[in-house]
């Protein structure tokens, strides 16, 4: 009978979380309102961290949109709040600076490219095929606004050691994520035994790099028409960045 409380209760907790959301100068002291002691601790726990988790995503959502405006230096924390639609305050009480928002974006994103990666299969389908549609995912879907924090990033990581640790634990990931999904479509025979892993991920890289340049720079950017060249590109250097006979030579 108590499970089923719960369970009948809980979606009305949800509606007024999201009410929550939406005030403007909320603080886990307005959680009280909502009689959350009434739950177990483990429901009120996992209630109060979705609000956290989804103002905190609120926030660097809000960040990403005026960072890509005005740029790191000239923004500030209350353009930030503004934009994320609560008080300076409460912003505050999330990120204590700029450089602390920008870490949590730069994370965020670390995060679901590994997420993405993870989640390539052989089982799925061919992984030349996952990771194009990977690919078009963060290349084309992601908004323009993105590309244009990439370059943000990339050139403040030239003075700001770091903006360049965030950078390096990015590209990190991507290696990572991609000499697994190489040497796993190698192994099933999708891709030649006898591929030059390092120099056909260099390629990629600059190509991709490329990309988010150009997407960056020019509002006008073709991304269909970019995203079809770079995929192609990729499948035809698949087949000619191939070791030097002398490297093939097993032990």
């Amino acid at each position: 009978m108590a499970a089923f409380t719960v369970a009948f209760r809980m979606p009305v907790y949800w509606r007024h979380l999201d009410f929550l959301l939406g005030f403007e100068h909320e603080n886990e002291r307005s959680f009280s309102f909502l009689g959350i002691s009434d739950l177990p601790p483990h429901l009120a726990a996992a209630l109060v961290d979705r609000g956290l988790t989804e103002r905190r995503t609120r926030i660097l959502d809000a960040a990403e949109r005026v960072f890509a405006r005005g740029g790191f230096h000239t923004t500030t924390m209350n353009d930030v709040a503004v934009e994320a639609g609560m008080s300076p305050g409460n912003l505050y009480r999330y990120f204590a600076s700029k450089d602390a928002i920008i870490a949590g974006m730069a994370e965020r994103d670390r995060m679901a490219i590994a997420e993405d990666f993870a989640a390539l299969d052989p089982a799925k389908g061919g992984l030349l095929d996952q990771l194009e549609r990977l690919g078009r995912r963060h290349l084309v879907g992601e908004p323009r606004e993105k590309a244009v924090i990439a370059l943000l990033i990339w050139a403040e990581s030239s003075r700001n050691p770091a903006m360049a640790s965030m950078c390096a634990s990015i590209d990190g990931t991507v290696a990572q994520g991609m000499s697994a999904a190489v040497a796993a479509a190698k192994a099933s025979g999708e891709l030649p035994a006898n591929l030059d892993d390092e120099r056909f991920l260099q390629a990629i890289f600059m190509m991709a790099d490329g990309f988010f340049c150009g997407r960056a720079a020019d509002p006008n950017f073709d991304t269909e028409s970019a995203a079809e060249t770079l995929f192609a590109a990729m499948r035809g250097l698949a087949q000619v960045l191939l070791l030097p006979a002398s490297d093939r030579a097993q032990p």
